[in-house]
C-alpha cells in the first residue's frame, strides 16, 4: 500500500487530498462547536435549576413568614419579603374571604417567572425577576445560530475555494511539463521542486546577465553625462534645455551665471525667468517648436542673444527645445559708446571747421567796429556800433566754446576721491547756487580720472539742474548721490524736467533750452565722461524734475 506521503501528485491525487484536508479541519471545527454548544446548553440548564431552587427557597420562606403573619401586617410582610430578598419582583396574596393584598408592580411576560403556593393563609403567587436567565438563555440561542450560520459560511466557501486553492498548483504542473520532460521514476512532486528550482537558477543567470548589461550600459552612460557636462561647460554661451510642456530640463553654469539664478532644473520658463520678453521668446519657441537663429530679447536690463533648436525623436515626436543665449549687453553698450564718440568726433571736426572761419571773420568784424568808435559820429550811430560790438563778442564767446568742445582733450589721469571733487565743485557754485540747496551723499568713490576735466563735467550739468530750479520759479532743491557698487554719480532735481524724447538731444550742440545758453554745457560733460569710460543718459518728465546718471 502506498502511503499518502510518496503517492504520485497527479491533480486528480491534489485535488483530492486537499477536499479530504479541508473537510477533515471543517468536520473537527464542527464537532468542537457542536461540543461547546452541549456544554453550553448544560451550563444554561444547570444555571436554570439553580435559579429555580433559590425561588422555591424565596416561596417557603414567604410561606413561613405568612403563617406567622396576623390579618393586619400582611402587606408589611409581603413588602419586607421583597426587600429581604431582591429577586423577588412582586406578590400577590388571595385571602380566603376573597380579598387580595399586592405588594409591588410586575408586567408578566418580560423575564418573570412565577410560583403559586396554596394554605391556610390563601392563595400566594409570587413573581421573580428571571431577565438574567432569559439574557443567558437568548445568548445561547443567538450562539448556537451564528456557529450554525458560520459552519454553513464555512462548507460553501470550501466549495467555492477549492478550486481557487488547486488551481495554481495544478498550472504549476502544467507549465513544469512544458518546461522539461519528466522522468516515470521521478515523482511529480519531486519534479515539480527540482523545475522550480531549475527556473530560480535560470532567472538568477539571466539577472545577473542583466546586471551586466545594466552596468555596461550605466558605464556608458557615465561617460556620456561627463563628455555632455565637459561641452557645457566648455560653453561659454549660457544653455538651457526644455522639455515639451517648458520646463527647464538641464542649465549650464554659464547660463546660471548670465541669469543670476543657481536654482533652474525642474521649474518652468515664466518661474525662472518671470514676466520678460526672454520669457516669451521661449515659451513661443517651444509653444510652436519654431528653430531661431540670432534673435536678441531682453531680460530686465540685460540684453540677450538667443538661438533656439527644437529636439525631434527618431519617430519624430517632440522631445524639446534646446536654446543658447549669451549676454549681449557689455557689447551693445561699447557699440553705443563707439556710436557716441563717433557722433561727438564727427561734430567736433565740423565744429572746429566752422569755429577757425566764425572767429576769423568775427576778429575782422571786431576790427573794424574798434576803429569805427575813434572817429566822431552822432550818439545814436555809437549806440548800434557798441550793440554790434556786444552781438559779435557774445558769438565770439560761442565760437570760443565750440572750438573747446571740439578741441581733443588729453587725460592726465590721477587717483581721484568722486565725493571730495563733488564737494569742492558745490562749494565752488554756492554763489551761482544761491538759494537752490545742493545736498550731496553718498561714500567716497575712487576711481582714475582727470581731476580737472572731471570737475568740469560735474559743474556743467549741476549749472544746468540750478538753471532748471530757478527757471520753475518754486522751492526746489538739487540731490548729489553717489554709489560705490556699481560706481555711480546721480544728480536729480526737481526744476522744469523735461519729456523722455527731448533726453538725448540735449546732449547734442546747441539744443539748449536757456534763453542766453548756447548749449554746448551737456554735450562737452558727454564727451568728458565718453573720454573716462563711463556712460551718461538723463531721465525726467515736464514739470517734474530731471536727473541724470553717470555710470564709471
Amino acid at each position: 500500500m502506498v502511503s499518502l506521503a510518496t503517492a504520485p501528485l497527479t491533480k486528480v491525487g491534489f485535488r483530492r487530498d486537499i477536499r479530504l484536508f479541508l473537510t477533515a479541519l471543517v468536520a473537527f471545527f464542527a464537532v468542537l462547536i457542536a461540543v461547546l454548544l452541549i456544554l453550553m446548553q448544560q451550563m444554561l440548564g444547570q444555571a436554570r435549576d439553580a435559579k429555580w431552587e433559590q425561588f422555591e427557597l424565596v416561596a417557603s420562606a414567604a410561606e413561613n413568614e405568612l403563617y406567622k403573619a396576623t390579618e393586619a401586617n400582611l402587606g408589611v410582610v409581603l413588602t419586607s419579603l421583597r426587600v429581604r430578598y431582591p429577586s423577588l419582583a412582586g406578590a400577590t396574596l388571595t385571602r380566603p374571604g376573597g380579598y387580595t393584598v399586592h405588594s409591588g408592580s410586575v408586567i408578566e411576560g418580560q423575564g418573570i417567572e412565577s410560583i403559586t403556593r396554596r394554605g391556610t393563609y390563601g392563595s400566594l403567587e409570587l413573581f421573580f425577576d428571571a431577565s438574567d436567565l432569559y439574557a443567558l438563555r437568548r445568548t445561547f440561542l443567538l450562539t448556537a445560530l451564528i456557529t450554525m450560520l458560520a459552519t454553513g459560511a464555512g462548507v460553501v466557501m470550501l466549495l467555492l475555494y477549492i478550486p481557487r486553492i488547486t488551481g495554481p498548483i495544478e498550472k504549476m504542473l502544467d507549465h513544469a511539463v512544458q518546461m522539461g520532460s519528466r522522468d516515470p521514476g521521478v515523482d511529480e512532486q519531486d519534479f515539480l521542486i527540482d523545475t522550480f528550482r531549475k527556473s530560480l537558477d535560470t532567472m538568477k543567470a539571466q539577472q545577473e546577465e542583466l546586471q551586466r548589461l545594466h552596468d555596461q550600459q550605466k558605464t556608458r552612460a557615465d561617460e556620456f553625462e561627463r563628455i555632455t557636462a565637459a561641452l557645457t561647460r566648455g560653453l561659454t554661451s549660457g544653455m538651457l534645455a526644455l522639455d515639451p510642456e517648458g520646463r527647464i530640463v538641464d542649465a549650464n553654469q554659464a547660463g546660471r551665471d548670465i541669469l543670476r539664478d543657481h536654482n533652474l532644473n525642474g521649474v518652468s520658463i515664466e518661474e525662472a525667468l518671470g514676466n520678460s520678453p526672454f520669457a516669451d521668446v521661449l515659451r513661443d519657441a517651444v509653444t510652436h517648436r519654431a528653430p531661431l537663429s540670432r534673435h536678441e530679447t531682453t531680460i530686465g536690463a540685460l540684453i540677450i542673444g538667443v538661438t533656439t533648436v527644437p529636439l525631434l525623436g527618431e519617430a519624430g515626436d517632440f522631445l524639446g527645445i534646446l536654446a543658447l543665449f549669451t549676454d549681449l549687453t557689455s557689447i551693445r553698450m561699447l557699440e553705443h559708446r563707439v556710436r557716441d564718440m563717433q557722433t561727438l568726433a564727427d561734430l567736433g571736426e565740423m565744429s572746429a571747421g566752422i569755429a577757425h572761419e566764425f572767429r576769423n571773420s568775427l576778429a575782422t568784424i571786431l576790427g573794424y567796429l574798434k576803429l569805427a568808435q575813434r572817429q566822431t559820429m552822432p550818439d545814436d550811430a555809437v549806440t548800434r556800433i557798441r550793440r554790434a560790438e556786444d552781438e559779435a563778442s557774445q558769438l565770439s564767446a560761442a565760437v570760443e566754446s565750440l572750438l573747446s568742445f571740439a578741441r581733443p582733450m588729453p587725460l592726465q589721469k590721477q587717483s581721484v576721491d568722486l565725493r571730495e571733487l563733488v564737494d569742492e565743485v558745490v562749494t565752488r557754485l554756492e554763489t551761482t547756487a544761491g538759494e537752490v540747496p545742493i545736498h550731496v551723499t553718498g561714500d567716497g568713490v575712487t576711481l582714475d580720472a582727470d581731476r580737472p576735466l572731471f570737475a568740469r563735467a560735474i559743474e556743467n550739468i549741476l549749472r544746468n539742474a540750478i538753471d532748471a530750479v530757478r527757471e520753475k520759479g518754486t522751492d526746489g532743491r538739487i540731490d548729489v548721490t553717489l554709489t560705490r557698487d556699481p560706481r555711480t554719480l546721480t544728480i536729480a532735481d526737481n526744476g522744469v524736467g523735461l519729456s523722455q524724447d527731448d533726453a538725448a538731444r540735449f546732449f547734442l550742440p546747441f539744443q539748449s533750452g536757456k534763453p542766453h545758453g548756447f548749449g554746448l554745457g551737456l554735450p562737452l560733460a558727454k564727451k568728458i565722461v565718453l573720454l573716462h569710460g563711463g556712460s551718461i543718459r538723463m531721465t525726467g518728465a515736464p514739470g517734474e524734475g530731471a536727473t541724470v546718471i553717470v555710470e564709471l
